[in-house]
């Protein structure tokens, strides 16, 4: 995680792709290699958004962005103790800090970057601060105001409560929780399994292991594999096929990122997906 904060707060972005000659297994980590992708195309981005906006919220023509979509303070829901970039204008640097307090509607509280004492003191006088976070798969960002910093008990800074946020999707298609029960196949022996998360193009799905199975994790990935399951709301059962494209192993379970393909009758499979992620959201606002 440590990792992806420092790629996030990167300005300028050059990605070489090498071969690799070891005897390693050539996975790429699809997750990071999203944030990378989209950390080289932010910097474009930056450019145009800059010149496009009409920088009404902007104090500094030089104030840092990304392509967004506004959210109302009151969907703001990061977990406290969630790690934190935080951009000061006119500083190509960005600190690292965590937020400890919220006071709804008022201020966020954080930890002052540290080591504390190394940081330039002016940098405390400057206002405008734009505070950016990596939260379950989403990219956060908002600017902010700073109020007061103090040291004792412990070194923590007060930031003004965000009017609105900004956030940038790092997944092609947003992934919506859920729990259903599916059955798949695999090596021609039935095993269930529960899909986590799902969105239109893909889900995450827990598969059960059996004490005869061997290297079954390099062997699943990017294999093909039947599922069938029955969508909450929706008319019989619905089979699907997908790749797997990662894999992880948890105690007696298996963890698979399962991208769709080749769906029977996709006009309604693909209707009942969307449906079924369409009710989740609509669930969920309205909680």
């Amino acid at each position: 995680l440590d990792a992806l904060y420092d790629i996030l707060s990167w300005n300028n972005i050059v990605i070489e792709v090498g071969k690799n000659v070891s005897k390693k297994q050539n996975v790429i980590n699809l997750p990071l290699m999203h944030i990378l992708i989209e950390s080289a195309r932010h910097s474009d981005e930056i450019e145009r958004t800059i010149a496009q906006n009409d920088l009404k919220n902007t104090t500094s023509p030089s104030a840092k962005s990304i392509t967004r979509q506004i959210l109302k303070s009151k969907n703001f829901c990061l977990e406290i103790g969630i790690k934190l970039l935080i951009d000061f204008d006119d500083s190509a640097v960005s600190f690292r800090s965590k937020l400890v307090g919220i006071e709804q509607g008022k201020y966020l509280l954080l930890k002052a970057p540290g080591p504390f004492g190394r940081i330039d003191p002016d940098l405390f006088q400057v206002e405008d601060l734009i505070i950016k976070s990596l939260y379950k798969g989403t990219i956060y960002a908002f600017r902010s105001k700073l109020i007061s910093i103090i040291s004792e008990p412990s070194k923590l800074m007060f930031i003004e409560y965000p009017r609105k946020i900004e956030h940038h999707e790092l997944r092609s298609h947003k992934r919506c929780k859920c729990s259903i029960v599916t059955q798949t196949e695999v090596n021609k022996e039935e095993r269930g399994g529960v899909i986590e998360n799902i969105s239109i193009g893909g889900c995450l799905c827990i598969i059960e292991t059996f004490s005869t199975d061997k290297n079954l994790l390099s062997r699943l990935l990017n294999d093909t594999l039947p599922f069938r399951c029955h969508f909450p709301g929706s008319k019989g059962e619905v089979s699907f096929r997908g790749e797997i494209k990662n894999t992880r192993k948890k105690s007696d379970e298996i963890f698979v990122g399962i991208e769709f393909i080749d769906l029977d009758s996709p006009d309604e499979v693909q209707r009942t997906i969307k449906n079924y992620i369409q009710l989740i959201e609509y669930s969920s606002e309205n909680v």
